[in-house]
């Protein structure tokens, strides 16, 4: 191999070593002054980034400190607001338990008609009571503005009567004026937050042994304030400056470190040190850097025993003659010339003649570029045959400036009888697919032009058109496409011509000829034809029929889901609004009955508490419909007798059937035991008996008996006398809503009852029918399985000494409850179901911002929380109530009329000690705070 072409001279070397050298010495100067200049820069940005996160840190907890003894003083408002002429007494009960070792106050006051009257404590303070804050000229301003704007007020720091300075909150108290609703303006409370006692709890003492700072905003005047800390010269240093923000206006602080901006960057001598060591370092390697030529030679050795062994030809040829200079094994074998033989040629002398015009364009792209290829010809061997090769070269020079030829030559006799096999088997490919069909076509078409090359035989029936007529032309010359799919199908083969896409599947839309719009799927790929022309191949499928059975299928999904989501809304919106003043109406009545009432008083209250039970079971019918349409009902199945369970819907039926007269029989069920889950068995036998009774004719009978068939079923059948019903609309009876002609009637119903009863049946893996027959009467029946084992004890009713008990248990301790309801009805109710517990103390709130202001003052052992709130609902509440300060564990129990399944598994998810649903059941309603008072009991979650 000849070397001299790569390698050059000594003095050259050398010369191109030095430049370098002092090129790389001028950048390391440029360099390194740059980098002094970012280094000095980003230790002053470092300074003052430091030192505005510890002023960050100070703000915060300046403001975290003022604002949490803020706080402590608002919680007295509710209270003097609720009770405007406590004893002092009263007013230091309260107070005391503001006063910890988190808190910064001093005292607080409160201030009728703006005279000092309450203080605590007393002890230290006697000579501010009676004092009239109006005769205070330096605090005069603040009272006025905190009496005449009805907001919070922060001003100070003030000297004080007492002796010493504060900060004093200042909170207007406006009480109930008469029955209009109008507020009084009653007078103040004061809090006073000790000076110190805040720098201190706030690091401000230890932030100054630091750094200068000053604070100026007196008041809360912000900047425009006069300064009551520090120097007032530190606003004028470049300080980092920062806003505190108070319960009214803001303070300014201004920091800079002890000694200014200079002491604190340090001293830059060292790292200019470190700056010229690296470049030292950097410059030192070139100097040796001729030991590595010496590596250069062995490298070249290398170079040439690839060149030797590469499977590619490889030439080396003169520019101007087009002489072989250098040439590899793998170049000469396919020539049939030896190597020798090879350097005595040119190209030019194994190039058949006919190439002599394609050459002449390749040394002009050489001579005008540098480089050529790839260039397909042919090589004329020693004994005349040919072979195809493909090269690429590119042009060099030598030590002496000569122009070369540096060619790769590849032999590509295989690849070619490859291509020439492939071509074969397209073309028998496409005869085997011409005719694949009436609603596919295989097509081909030229990547650059578009103009079909092939088309299948079902091109006339998916597009319209005969295919003889297409051949040649582009797709949109004959095909009527939608504007999206155009250019969608131009930016595919735009990608594959760029070669970035190998194959892709994509819907294309068009108007057929008979003016129908139609639907294709287009599956494509790059390829070659037999010319080696770049096409794009592919099939298309008539995809209209089945785009129209999705599109119907979609529609209908979406308008089933809009209905089902729709009907779902309405169930839970009505039943939430049912549920709120049934509340009022079972509670209030539950609570009469535990009164002593006269016999006919004690009537009145059981026809009332019917009426609402009545109700609440039509209510609790939309839910369990609700409920099983969402597919979230679950089903106990267990052994379940049904004598009891019989017994029990007549004692309930027995007064609907007296008023009409109505004789209810039935057979012996004392041995029959059903699988089934209790409470839904009950609710379906209760159901028919019902229906029964309210269908039926004045002095007619319900008889209910059983059957048992040999499949292991037992039928129960509920019969009356009534009317009977048409056989053209029994059809109709399971159906939801409807109730056919009952409404023309008088007869009250909802129309889901015997809907719920099928759903109920059918989910215990049974069956129900009717039998009915005009003016002789209904039979309605269902079937279940018989259970394999013995029903568990039937759960016992409570009665009225259990309610009783329920109501007058005793307590182990006094407790507070905080009560949040935006409804006066159903406060009162809870009142008075807890003034049975006389060492409960409730406190009521009828807004969240109340509520959440009495948990803060009282932190109390348990809050009852309605969910529907005007300003925010329940679980924002909650929330809220988890991140006051020692509230997190104080247990919440939601008390709401939402009672969809949904709404109590959100319940259960946001963290609620139990979820209660309206109207209230006293006994439960207590057993639950029971629970949630003793600290033994682990209660969970659980819901009325």
């Amino acid at each position: 191999m000849n070397h001299s072409v790569i390698r050059q001279s000594s003095p050259l070397r050398r010369r191109l070593v030095f430049l370098a050298t002092l090129f790389i010495g001028i950048c390391l100067v440029i360099a390194g002054a740059y980098i002094d200049y970012l280094h000095t820069r980003d230790i002053e940005n470092n300074v003052r980034h430091s030192v505005l996160t510890r002023l960050s840190l100070l703000r915060a907890n300046l403001e975290g400190k003022i604002t949490g003894n803020a706080r402590l003083v608002q919680g007295l408002v509710a209270s003097i607001a609720a009770e405007p002429n406590m004893s002092q007494q009263k007013f230091a009960e309260l107070a005391q338990y503001l006063f910890n070792e988190h808190s910064q106050l001093r005292n607080i006051s409160a201030s009728p008609d703006l005279t000092i009257r309450y203080i605590y404590p007393i002890p230290g303070n006697e000579s501010a009571i009676g004092l009239n804050l109006l005769e205070s000229a330096e605090q005069r301003e603040s009272v006025l503005k905190a009496r005449d704007s009805g907001n919070r007020t922060l001003s100070g720091p003030v000297n004080l009567v007492q002796g010493g300075q504060g900060f004093i909150a200042r909170f207007p108290v406006f009480i109930d004026q008469g029955i209009d609703g109008e507020k009084k303006f009653w007078g103040l409370i004061s809090g006073v937050i000790d000076v110190g006692r805040l720098y201190q709890a706030s690091g401000l003492l230890d932030f100054v042994e630091e750094f200068d700072i000053a604070i100026r905003g007196h008041d809360g005047l912000g900047k425009a304030g006069k300064v009551f800390l520090g120097n007032a010269h530190i606003f004028d240093r470049q300080p980092v400056l920062l806003d505190i923000t108070l319960p009214d206006g803001t303070w300014q602080i201004a920091a800079i470190p002890i000694g200014g901006w200079s002491a604190a960057s340090g001293n830059h001598v060292l790292f200019r040190i470190g700056l010229i060591v690296a470049g030292t370092l950097i410059l030192l390697p070139l100097i040796i850097i001729e030991t590595f030529y010496q590596k250069r030679q062995e490298s070249e050795a290398r170079l040439s025993a690839l060149f030797e062994m590469s499977p590619v030809g490889i030439a080396l040829n003169d520019y101007a003659t087009g002489l072989f200079l250098e040439v590899n094994e793998a170049l000469s074998a396919p020539t049939g010339y030896t190597r020798d033989e090879l350097l005595h040629l040119s190209y030019w002398d194994i190039t058949p003649g006919e190439y002599a015009a394609d050459e002449e364009k390749q040394l002009n792209a050489l001579s005008a570029e540098g480089h050529y290829g790839p260039y397909q010809k042919e090589y004329l061997r020693k004994d005349g045959s040919r072979y195809p090769v493909k090269l690429n070269g590119v042009v060099i020079h030598d030590a002496s400036g000569r122009k070369l030829i540096w060619s790769i030559v590849e032999d590509i006799t295989a690849s070619m009888q490859a291509e020439h096999a492939l071509l074969e088997s397209r073309k028998k490919y496409r005869q085997l697919v011409e005719d694949i069909g009436d609603k596919f076509v295989i097509y081909s078409h030229k990547a650059a032009s578009g103009a079909v090359t092939f088309v299948s035989g079902g091109m006339d029936k998916v597009f319209g058109i005969p295919k003889d007529e297409v051949i040649g032309k582009s797709w949109d010359s004959f095909v009527n496409w939608h504007p999206e799919s155009r250019e969608q199908a131009r930016s595919v083969y735009t990608r594959m011509q760029a070669g970035t896409l190998d194959f892709i599947q994509f819907e294309m839309s068009f108007i057929h000829p008979d003016g129908l719009p139609r639907t294709i799927l287009v599956s494509c790929h790059p390829a070659t034809d037999e010319e080696s022309n770049a096409v794009i191949e592919g099939i298309v499928e008539d995809i209209t029929e089945r785009k129209a059975a999705e599109h119907a299928l979609i529609a209908a999904r979406e308008e089933a889901e809009r209905a089902n989501h729709a009907k779902s809304e309405f169930l839970s919106s009505m039943s939430h609004e049912l549920r709120t003043p049934m509340n009022a109406i079972l509670g209030f009545s539950q609570l009469l009955e535990l009164e002593k009432l006269s016999d006919l008083h004690a009537k009145y209250v059981k026809e009332i508490k019917n009426a609402g039970i009545h109700l609440l079971a039509l209510i609790d019918e939309v839910l369990d419909l609700a409920k099983i349409e969402s597919g979230r009902i679950n089903l106990k199945l267990e052994p379940v007798a049904l004598a009891p369970i019989i017994d029990e819907c007549l004692v309930l039926t027995k007064l609907q059937a007296s008023n009409q007269a109505i004789r209810l029989t039935h057979t012996d069920f004392s041995a029959i035991t059903l699988r089934a889950d209790r409470i839904r068995l009950k609710q379906v036998l209760l159901n028919l008996i019902s229906n029964a009774i309210k269908y039926n004719r004045k002095g007619g009978q319900v008889h209910i008996e059983t059957f048992l068939d040999r499949r292991g079923y037992v039928k129960v059948s509920v019969s009356d006398t009534g009317k009977g019903i048409p056989e053209h609309k029994l059809v109709e009876l399971f159906q939801p809503f409807n109730r056919l002609d009952a409404a023309h009637f008088g007869i009250d119903g909802t129309g889901i009852g015997l809907y719920l009863t099928r759903q109920l049946i059918e989910l215990m893996d049974g069956k129900v029918g009717v039998i009915s027959e005009l003016d002789k009467g209904s039979t309605f029946w269902f079937e279940l399985s018989i259970a394999a084992q013995a029903p568990p004890q039937s759960p016992v009713c409570i009665g009225s000494a259990q309610l009783q008990e329920a109501v007058y248990k005793s307590q182990c301790r006094s407790q507070t409850i905080v009560y949040i309801e935006d409804n006066a009805s159903n406060i009162d109710l809870v009142r008075h179901i807890l003034s049975y517990r006389p060492r409960i103390r409730l406190l009521a709130a009828l807004t969240p911002e109340q509520g959440i202001i009495l948990i803060t003052a009282h932190r109390p052992d348990l809050v009852l929380l309605d969910i529907n709130l005007p300003s925010m609902d329940g679980f924002e509440v909650l929330r809220k109530i988890k991140s006051l300060p020692d509230c997190a564990a104080i247990p919440v129990i939601a008390v709401t009329a939402r009672a969809m399944p949904n709404d109590i598994e959100a319940g259960k998810q946001a963290g609620f000690a139990a979820y209660l649903t309206k109207p209230l059941h006293i006994e439960p309603f207590l057993k639950t705070i029971d629970d949630l008072s003793d600290p033994i009991v682990d209660l969970g979650f659980q819901s009325d």
